[in-house]
């Protein structure tokens, strides 16, 4: 399955020449994780890291920018996991206008204890949520 969010670019999201300035993806792509634990697993992203004391750090991160994303565009950023480990998750994530590509990631999350700052197994109901989501 693929979560799937649409963003207008703002002028906040851009440099001086009306272009996404690329850090910002990466703050936009955290957002589209947030948005994912809320609305397509429906688990409380802030309860995932105040309650329980979690958190999901990317260890690994791999991008390529494939065209330019401009002020006003409406894009459609989306989300899929491809691989659910003991601690890890690997996600696949993008940007796409009308049917173009404009940015493809790759990201492994660990999920850590925020006590002991060691990696920390996924708690079932994240674990059974992600494994539903991924069979779609």
């Amino acid at each position: 399955m693929t979560f799937i969010k649409s963003y207008i670019i703002r002028l906040s999201h851009c440099d001086p020449t009306g272009h996404v300035f690329y850090p910002n993806y990466f703050f936009i792509f955290n957002a589209l994780v947030e948005d994912w634990f809320y609305e397509g697993l429906e688990i409380p992203f802030h309860s995932f890291l105040m309650d329980r004391g979690l958190s999901l750090p990317t260890v690994k991160l791999e991008t390529t920018f494939i065209s330019p994303t401009k002020m006003g565009e409406r894009v459609d950023f989306w989300l899929t996991a491809s691989h659910l480990g003991n601690s890890s998750m690997r996600l696949t994530m993008g940007v796409d206008c009308a049917g173009e590509q404009r940015v493809r990631l790759h990201r492994v999350v660990v999920c850590v204890s925020q006590k002991t700052g060691k990696p920390a197994p996924i708690p079932p109901d994240l674990r059974e949520k992600v494994q539903e989501f991924m069979r779609g």
